[in-house]
């Protein structure tokens, strides 16, 4: 989406440049250079708008089938501000990951930047997120969530956390999309490190009976910190994908130790 709104940032400013005459002779040439990224700035707001626009037509329920207009808009949307904010996603061991969208990821939660990252990295695995459900209360942006398989946790209430997990699940077993949570449960912002689990996240493997995709996320923090002034590389790195069948007689806790030794010697 960036390319395209360049290409046409570029054919735009060559149409105003000839029809107003803005470059008469080689001393006119700051002329339609400095109006080339106003008019790209310009295009970045009407995506914006029809973002927000959109949003109207549609409500905030889950959906039963995340090939839908509204997943299209909102990946597009999110590689379009990843680009914009001069973020380079690097992906390694994607191919180990399921094709038939029945598996339940887990990273390490390092910066806001990471469910964007992994979305857009694994955009044909047909993954979703279990996410803090006051995002779902932006602004256009929790109704994309929704229609997109996501799933909102009231971390402050069990009962309701246990309806997310088994919503997600259910997502998993019934074919709309795989699941992807972070057991550290919050934003870690001690380098080098993870939380101590949540481990009633693996609940949703078990439940769904599907591998669990052990990933970690790299430099996601510092891309927060840069965006929009300086070009930063992230890196998705998919460890290992530990089979249902080596769960299945295990408790989420013991779980939990497994998963939190394979991600916590990569990082």
């Amino acid at each position: 989406m960036a390319g395209v709104y360049f290409v046409l940032s570029v054919i735009t400013d060559l149409l105003i440049t000839y029809f107003c005459k803005l470059a008469t002779d080689w001393g006119d040439i700051w002329k339609p250079l400095l109006l080339l990224p106003a008019i790209y700035i310009g295009f970045l707001i009407l995506h914006l708008i029809g973002f927000c626009l959109y949003s109207f037509t549609t409500d905030e329920n889950y959906t039963d089938n995340i090939h839908n207009s509204y997943r299209r808009v909102l990946l597009s949307s999110l590689k379009l501000f990843l680009k914009t904010a001069k973020v380079r996603v690097h992906t390694d061991g994607a191919e180990l990951v399921p094709d038939d969208g029945k598996f339940l990821l887990v990273s390490n939660h390092i910066s806001v930047f990471d469910p964007a990252i992994t979305i857009t990295a694994l955009e044909d695995k047909n993954l979703a997120f279990v996410a803090k459900k006051e995002l779902f209360g932006v602004f256009a942006a929790g109704k994309y969530l929704a229609k997109s398989g996501c799933v909102g946790l009231d971390r402050e209430n069990d009962r309701e956390a246990v309806k997310a997990i088994n919503k997600a699940a259910d997502n998993i077993k019934n074919g709309v999309c795989a699941m992807g949570i972070y057991p550290e449960g919050y934003v870690n912002k001690n380098p080098g490190t993870l939380l101590p689990f949540r481990n009633g996240a693996f609940k949703i493997a078990k439940k769904a009976k599907v591998p669990i995709v052990v990933s970690v996320v790299r430099n996601t923090r510092e891309a927060n910190k840069n965006m929009f002034k300086r070009h930063s590389d992230v890196y998705l790195k998919i460890i290992k994908v530990i089979p249902y069948d080596d769960i299945a007689n295990l408790k989420t806790n013991e779980i939990g130790d497994i998963v939190y030794k394979i991600m916590i010697d990569e990082i």
